[in-house]
């Protein structure tokens, strides 16, 4: 089935939107930075209703289509606008778990040869909205997507939790031979 029978898309506001709408001016852009963060904290908490359709909202799945990599927002990320190359995925969670399908954007094979096949551009090459909506998908049931879903969220955050350790750890050791000289 096509990725836009199971998910209602939007796309954020273009540079021109941004600049004629004041109610913006104040707020915070969402950036690949704030994708990659959220993308680790694993939220898994509610969605919460978008107020507007160019502002991010925790528990929405989002796809960034310049680095093709989909994330949910976290609670921090609230309330950012989105910019024209991120897309929010509105799905139904009694049908699509937003973490299987996080995975599926992220880690298919099958999606990333399709996406691959449809980039557009000679020097920046980038997926179209067009080409995100018409994504080829197989949905297993809906507790097989929660179950893969799951493990997913759980290997990014074991992910984050090993990384800042080893930060942690080698500022130790770096504070301890500082100190020994």
């Amino acid at each position: 089935m096509k990725l836009k029978q199971i998910a209602h898309i939007t796309s954020g506001l273009n540079s021109i939107e941004l600049k004629n709408k004041k109610e913006f001016n104040n707020l915070t852009t969402y950036t690949n930075d704030d994708i990659e963060f959220d993308l680790y904290q694993g939220y898994q908490g509610p969605q919460k209703p978008a107020s507007n359709k160019a502002i991010t909202s925790a528990g929405s799945l989002i796809i960034n289509t310049m680095t093709n990599q989909a994330t949910i927002i976290s609670p921090q990320s609230d309330g950012k606008i989105m910019p024209q190359h991120i897309m929010r995925l509105g799905l139904d969670p009694q049908e699509v778990d937003p973490w299987y399908l996080c995975y599926v954007l992220n880690e298919s094979e099958s999606v990333k040869r399709q996406l691959y096949s449809t980039m557009e551009g000679t020097v920046l090459r980038r997926v179209t909205a067009s080409s995100i909506k018409n994504l080829d998908l197989d949905l297993p049931a809906i507790n097989v997507q929660k179950k893969i879903g799951n493990l997913y969220r759980i290997l990014l955050v074991q992910n984050r939790l090993q990384r800042e350790y080893n930060q942690k750890y080698n500022q130790a050791i770096l504070t301890l031979l500082k100190q020994s000289n």
